[in-house]
């Protein structure tokens, strides 16, 4: 909250017509699936159903990424993802407040300084402080 109130106002505004831009267009793709029985006795269909929980691993070396956040974290959000945890690496001043601030308005739920393999690992194993997800999204290969 703190990153969020103390940002650049450019920033923040920037951020913000960034989600506008990203979650109107992400709920327009948005699918809800469908039942119809065009065959006498035949009912077939599709169901969608959000995953519980995503990883999002958003880079934290010598530049921050809040655009890799709002366009990893939103579209989950939007699809129904009930919890999406953060992963970055830790910083020595902490993780940036671009990035911070970019968590808040997207609804991130929770936020771990960890990096490289083992945060990937983390997410797809658990720990005993972070837990495991369903799907881990974010940049690079």
């Amino acid at each position: 909250d703190a990153a969020y109130d103390e940002l650049d106002p450019q920033v923040k505004d920037a951020l913000l017509l960034a989600k506008r831009n990203i979650t109107s267009f992400h709920e327009k793709e948005k699918a809800t699936g469908f039942v119809d029985a065009e065959q006498s006795g035949v009912i077939r269909g599709q169901k969608l159903l959000p995953l519980k929980r995503v990883g999002l691993y958003v880079p934290g070396g010598t530049a921050a990424y809040p655009s890799t956040l709002l366009m990893s974290a939103l579209p989950a959000k939007i699809a129904g993802v009930k919890e999406v945890i953060m992963v970055t690496p830790p910083q020595r001043n902490g993780i940036n407040p671009s990035v911070l601030a970019a968590a808040k308005i997207a609804g991130v739920d929770a936020i771990y300084q960890v990096g490289g393999a083992q945060a990937i690992a983390a997410l797809a194993y658990g720990t005993e402080s972070i837990p495991a997800v369903d799907k881990i999204i974010g940049p690079g290969n």
